[in-house]
């Protein structure tokens, strides 16, 4: 994982809030404003991955330095 980069402490605390309440959330990924709801965030290899539910009721993960919260 040489290009990851670290996600804020701040990022990590508020997807941490929003998977223990069980909100949706927007967020930008690939360019796209979606809404998502998270449902886990892991580490695996040095990296933080983000486990989400999309707007196509899929389950899906990503690096969670490729997600831009929408604040």
């Amino acid at each position: 994982m040489n290009d990851y980069q670290k996600i804020s402490c701040e990022d990590h605390s508020i997807y941490e809030l929003v998977i223990m309440r069980g909100y949706s959330m927007r967020v930008e990924i690939d360019g796209r404003v979606v809404r998502i709801k998270p449902t886990d965030i892991s580490t695996k290899n040095g990296a933080e991955f983000l486990t989400f539910t999309g707007e196509d009721s899929k389950t899906q993960e990503i690096r969670a330095d490729l997600v831009s919260i929408q604040k």
